[in-house]
């Protein structure tokens, strides 16, 4: 008698494993504490631009209400119209400019303008800054990694690494208002009790600020994580480009760039 064809049981498909996605607001807090793995979520899920909308626009807002909460103070503003003549006295006797140009440059600059200047730069300076930084991870994990991977992913982890930005501007705020004085920021500017901002050595010194530092090794993480490589040789590239941008600024004279 003759068998019929074999039976063959056709076994259960599995669903395909999937990345599980925390939220939105859980990456925004972990990224101060557990860097490596918010990272690797970006890079394992689909491409989502509130993970770098979202802190951009937080930075330029935090930047803005910063701006006009510091420029309120009268003792800042003072010490801002100090400045402003120092700075315009240097440029009269360097026979840049003349002493009635600089008088009227003196009853332009008001403190109402001084606070819609810095919180309208606050805002666009977050908006460069995510920008460029993303660029510059996307070019050295490129360039220096020999690692590709889309831009818009650098763009989530710059964004996500801004959030030590938003809480360093947020420190900031706090030791402005409780001391009274410019550049009184989480950094070696400290200890200058009337900061320069044309001095060179003052400008290295606010450059030395822990966030900014915070910050690069958080950038220093992403980039490991997108380029798959171990923290040390992405970290390394990542300071060194920022050392070297640091420099620039200060010796040819954006210091203020490079607070």
């Amino acid at each position: 008698m003759d068998e019929g064809p074999p039976i063959i049981e056709e076994q259960p498909r599995t669903a395909p494993a999937t990345v599980p996605r925390t939220s939105l607001l859980a990456r925004m807090v972990n990224v101060f504490a557990i860097p490596g793995e918010v990272f690797q979520e970006i890079r394992s899920t689909p491409r989502c631009s509130w993970n770098w909308l979202t802190p951009m626009l937080l930075f330029g807002l935090v930047n803005a209400v910063s701006a006009l909460v510091i420029f309120s103070q009268p003792a800042i503003q003072q010490k801002m119209k100090e400045q402003q003549e120092k700075l315009m006295d240097r440029r009269v006797q360097a026979g840049q400019m003349k002493r009635e140009d600089a008088d009227r440059a003196a009853h332009i600059f008001t403190p109402a303008l001084m606070k819609g200047f810095a919180a309208i730069g606050g805002v666009i300076g977050s908006a460069v800054s995510v920008f460029w930084w993303a660029f510059v991870i996307w070019m050295l994990g490129r360039i220096v990694l020999k690692s590709s991977f889309p831009f818009a992913k650098s763009l989530e982890i710059t964004g996500m690494a801004m959030m030590v930005r938003v809480l360093g501007s947020l420190i900031t705020v706090l030791l402005t208002v409780n001391l009274s004085r410019i550049m009184a920021t989480p950094s070696l500017a400290l200890v200058v009790n009337d900061f320069d901002a044309t001095r060179k050595s003052h400008l290295i010194l606010g450059a030395a600020n822990v966030f900014s530092f915070w910050m690069l090794g958080v950038l220093g993480v992403g980039l490991a994580r997108l380029a798959g490589v171990p923290f040390a040789r992405a970290a390394f590239p990542v300071a060194a480009f920022w050392l070297a941008q640091q420099a620039l600024f200060i010796l040819s004279g954006l210091g203020q760039l490079a607070l």
